[in-house]
């Protein structure tokens, strides 16, 4: 197998899991306007339900629009070298294997959380309001 091969196939591999992974989203989004049922009519309040339906609601549309962020954002990454460049700055610091990892995915979850910092704290602020 050629590294172009594995490229694609790697390629591939996170378009099916994000397709996968979204479609599944979308069948339990489906059933977020349904009734309580009938054996859990006595057990749950109306408006809570109704309040916990809505909250299911918009949690699931801002999931929705970070997945899609971070799916592009990966495949842009691997497009656009990104990862080899994180490399090359990893090695440009240290010569020590075990250091170069460690520098490697540093900066890629350093990278990672000034990016959803922002999202998570709309998350956490705002929507959970």
């Amino acid at each position: 197998m050629t590294s172009q091969q594995l490229f694609y196939l790697i390629i591939f591999i996170l378009v099916i899991d994000f397709i996968i992974d979204k479609y599944l989203d979308y069948l339990n989004a489906k059933h977020f306007d349904d009734e309580i049922p009938m054996l859990l009519d006595d057990v749950y309040d109306k408006e809570a339900y109704q309040k916990s339906q809505h909250y299911k609601k918009e949690n699931f549309k801002f999931s929705s629009i970070i997945s899609i962020f971070s799916f592009v954002l990966t495949i842009a990454f691997f497009f656009f070298d990104g990862f080899a460049y994180v490399d090359q700055l990893s090695r440009s610091i240290s010569n020590h294997p075990i250091l170069i990892t460690l520098i490697f995915f540093g900066i890629i979850m350093l990278g990672s959380d000034i990016l959803t910092t922002p999202l998570a704290y709309y998350q956490t602020f705002v929507i959970e309001e």
